[in-house]
């Protein structure tokens, strides 16, 4: 029988605390949690999604943020139907997975640029749309591109332009991709987590035993 001696043990750990282990860990965790409706990512590029919700909500919760974002590129097509599902139902709605968590300190005023620059391409389908955690805001379809977006609130007060607001999001959105350059800079940039999006949403699940699948009023289009 091996011996395991100091050394070993020291490298055993080491191995343990590196970033991609806390990764394999959480796909190993599952879950059991209860829908209660269907959730689905069929509607993510054109509004709210019920299924999205879910990981904007474990992306706000990794972070402790005040508010979530996620682009809808960030989404495979996925339906978990009513009943029991594990946590690797969830995980299979993610494309980029190993992106991690980035914490930003973005003003009112940037959080309504990043959402109505989401709508640019409004009604059509757009890899840009935004998938939101604590905020709500209703959508003029009708006004013109840059003023779609209206009655902000984040949580239920409405949303200060000059207020700064801890926004958690991926990594790759932190960094412009989309063009969200143009709502927001590395100088923005509070933190980066180390969480990883599947770890993220596996250690949200494990804190819930069901989920009701209701849409939350967050996106309304206002036709």
């Amino acid at each position: 029988m091996m011996r395991w001696n100091r050394a070993w043990v020291a490298v055993v750990a080491a191995v343990c605390l590196l970033p991609g282990a806390a990764a394999v860990a959480a796909q190993g965790r599952s879950a059991t949690i209860r829908v209660r409706e269907t959730l689905t990512t069929d509607n993510v590029r054109t509004e709210e999604s019920s299924l999205a919700n879910v990981v904007a909500d474990s992306i706000r919760a990794s972070a402790k943020a005040e508010v979530g974002l996620i682009a809808a590129t960030s989404f495979a097509t996925v339906t978990i139907g009513a009943g029991e599902a594990a946590t690797q139902d969830f995980t299979r709605a993610l494309v980029f997975r190993g992106d991690t968590v980035v914490l930003m300190r973005l003003s009112g005023s940037q959080i309504k640029t990043a959402l109505e620059h989401g709508l640019g391409l409004y009604p059509a389908k757009s890899a840009a749309f935004l998938q939101v955690s604590g905020i709500s805001f209703e959508v003029n379809a009708s006004a013109p591109k840059g003023s779609r977006v209206v009655n902000l609130k984040v949580g239920k007060a409405p949303l200060v332009p000059d207020r700064v607001y801890s926004t958690a999001m991926p990594s790759p959105l932190a960094g412009g991709a989309l063009v969200y350059s143009k709502a927001w800079s590395k100088a923005d940039l509070e933190r980066e987590t180390g969480i990883t999006l599947d770890q993220a949403l596996a250690d949200y699940l494990s804190t819930l035993t069901e989920i009701s699948g209701k849409g939350d009023g967050r996106i309304v289009v206002r036709k």
